[in-house]
């Protein structure tokens, strides 16, 4: 695997980042997060293409393990990670079904996670766009925010490819959403219903699956700007 760090983002929060190809000649940097829990427990969201000797020396820490897909694009590494782990719970949109069948009968509900953990970590579905069918998560000890593709902050020093990408989907080189996930979100009251909530958390920081996490209260304001969660202030 290329360009794989592993780092600690927060007090229970540490990241796993890696490179993941988009189509030839075009690769994203990508972000697993790992969160501590209480009891001893560990969530991951948004497993990668982990190097076997490490993930199974991280989980054999943990009593508990959660496994969760954040949404209906972050599932190819479900299956390796099951095959290392076929005891280990996944939690997922049921969309992802439809494009890993092996998970109809192993699938377990966010809603079920949620219920488990509503005393550490809220939970915050994305309305309005069952294409992309996502959920973010809160940490409230470490005031973190998780998202995986509903924004992007991605910045030079960058690739050629990458660059002429995101300048379609007007991404490059700043905190926003992709004209994509704009396009595809077809009930646009339900979607900022969905995340104007985000607005209102302690937020510390939030951590992104694509790009830099942010931080500080004005780039924080600025990326729940680019979601809608909040308006523009006009100059």
């Amino acid at each position: 695997m290329v360009n794989q760090v592993m780092k600690k983002v927060a007090e229970n929060i540490f990241t796993y980042e890696y490179s993941a190809k988009i189509m030839p000649g075009v690769h994203f940097p990508v972000t697993s997060s790992f969160l501590e829990l209480d009891n001893n427990e560990l969530m991951i969201i948004s497993p990668g293409p982990f190097e076997q000797k490490m993930i199974q020396e991280i989980v054999a820490k943990y009593s508990m393990v959660y496994c969760v897909a954040p949404n209906a694009f972050h599932h190819l590494n479900l299956k390796s990670f099951n095959d290392l782990f076929p005891n280990i719970d996944i939690y997922g949109p049921e969309s992802i079904t439809k494009k890993q069948p092996w998970l109809s009968e192993k699938l377990l509900s966010l809603d079920s996670l949620k219920d488990k953990l509503i005393d550490q970590i809220s939970f915050f579905p994305i309305l309005g766009n069952s294409i992309l069918d996502e959920t973010v998560f809160y940490c409230r000890r470490s005031k973190s925010l998780i998202v995986t593709d509903l924004f992007f902050n991605m910045r030079n020093p960058m690739p050629l490819g990458r660059k002429c990408i995101l300048s379609l989907v007007g991404a490059k080189n700043k905190i926003a959403q992709s004209k994509l996930i704009k396009s595809s979100t077809k009930d646009k009251e339900a979607y900022l219903r969905s995340v104007k909530p985000l607005s209102e958390l302690d937020c510390k920081q939030i951590i992104v699956a694509h790009g830099h996490n942010i931080e500080g209260a004005a780039e924080i304001k600025k990326a729940f700007e680019a979601i809608g969660a909040v308006q523009k202030e006009k100059v």
